[in-house]
């Protein structure tokens, strides 16, 4: 698990506004979870306002209700070296040094030397950890409801002339000590821990976690009209949607365990804008129970800023979908992104490419949903693989539980703790009339 502070420290971006963004088409709501991301012709009901507002045009319910939450992780190679350091109290161990070094026990030392490997390593490698919350509803052809998910990545910095354990020791001669390979304590000098110090390089903020977040909370007022004709139903559908942004700068210790002690870089700025999507759905006369998707998203290209002067705009996105349903249990859908998306992560565009099949055998009283999927960035710098997903829902016909979630197929491990590089949980109580 990430530490309790890194956690909190993310999820505060979503907690401040309730919601939260959207850089990329997010696989946001039970379905799109767990069905590989395809959500632009198969999400016809609460979440048809986020994902095509088209398909509020024909919805099996009249009313359905949805509220939920989830939190994603993203390993660019540093969330396994952080949960090293987490798991090893590495700044714990430096924070609670003793007075005299000689008096640090040798399993102690070993500690800060394990550490120091690993945060040498870490320079220039990132995480991203994206908290997701909605509370959405379609009544007959009318979505609306909060939508979002932020995002905040964390990338190290490591000064790779300071990473020698010199200390500041009262049993010193000098008033300085060294943790020397070997285990053995020898003294040091001022100037050796001015320009070599790993405790100097993080006290002082020049080695550290560069943290930028952006959470958007999306407020959409939906529409869908079907228009009947003879080569089969074409709907349409729009939203208009009030947009608010906090984006978020920080420096955090490379563990993670709290902010840099007499460094204060911390900036948030908070602004509004609207955005405009626009959706299309098609059932050809020959099979209804196809269905094809289009939906383009922030047509407007909202922009919102930076507390640094710089400006975040917020892209438009369009995905194409289709379903089919097999029987009147079993569906099947697939999406594709049409734009290249951007992350916080400059490095890496999100185009995505995924499907997954729905399987309800029984909803007249009791209701029962079986979900599976793959999904997969088709950029060329994603490095997370195949993303597998999965979901299952439980209930009565007017009330359920859901619980999805996603995780790739690759990893990334530092000694012995490995962790995927890409995984997603997602919780959902829905109700439907």
């Amino acid at each position: 698990m990430l530490s309790r502070e890194l956690l909190a420290t993310f999820l505060l971006l979503s907690l401040n506004i309730t919601a939260l963004h959207a850089i990329k088409f997010e696989t946001l709501g039970y379905k799109s979870v767990s069905m590989g991301g395809a959500s632009v012709a198969n999400s016809s009901g609460s979440f048809a306002a986020y994902n095509n507002p088209a398909l509020l045009a024909k919805t099996p319910y009249s009313v359905e209700i949805t509220l939920g939450a989830g939190v994603s992780t993203y390993d660019h190679g540093a969330l396994a070296s952080i949960k090293k350091l987490d798991d090893l109290g590495f700044q714990e161990t430096i924070d609670n040094l003793p007075d005299d070094l000689n008096n640090l026990p040798m399993s102690e030392r070993q500690k800060l030397l394990d550490g120091t490997d690993i945060l040498i390593n870490m320079d220039g490698t990132a995480v991203t950890i994206a908290p997701q919350a909605y509370l959405s509803a379609q009544v007959y052809s009318f979505g609306f409801g909060l939508f979002g998910s932020s995002d905040a990545t964390g990338v190290t910095v490591v000064d790779q002339t300071k990473t020698e354990l010199i200390f500041t020791d009262s049993g010193s001669g000098t008033g300085f000590s060294r943790i020397n390979d070997d285990l053995s304590i020898s003294d040091a000098t001022q100037a050796e821990y001015d320009q070599s110090s790993l405790q100097a390089a993080v006290d002082q903020g020049d080695t550290y976690l560069d943290v930028k977040g952006v959470a958007l909370v999306e407020v959409p007022l939906a529409y869908g009209h079907n228009f009947e004709s003879k080569i089969g139903n074409i709907m349409v559908g729009g939203a208009l949607k009030y947009m608010q942004a906090i984006t978020y700068l920080d420096h955090m210790k490379v563990d993670a365990s709290g902010e840099i002690d007499g460094v204060s870089v911390k900036k948030d700025e908070t602004s509004g804008n609207i955005g405009v999507d626009i959706g299309l759905a098609y059932q050809p006369a020959f099979s209804y129970d196809l269905t094809f998707g289009l939906v383009a998203k922030n047509l407007n290209s909202p922009e919102f800023d930076f507390a640094d002067g710089t400006t975040f705009t917020v892209e438009p996105l369009i995905r194409a979908g289709i379903a089919y349903n097999i029987f009147e249990s079993l569906q099947i859908a697939a999406d594709l992104d049409l734009t290249d998306n951007n992350t916080l992560n400059d490095d890496v565009k999100s185009k995505m490419l995924g499907g997954g099949l729905n399987y309800e055998p029984f909803s007249n009283i009791f209701a029962l949903s079986l979900r599976a999927g793959l999904m997969q960035n088709l950029h060329n710098a994603d490095k997370a693989g195949l993303i597998y997903t999965a979901g299952v829902g439980i209930g009565v016909k007017w009330f359920q539980i859901d619980l999805s979630g996603e995780m790739s197929s690759n990893s990334n491990t530092v000694q012995d703790i490995t962790v995927p590089q890409y995984t997603k949980v997602n919780l959902s109580l829905i109700s439907r009339w």
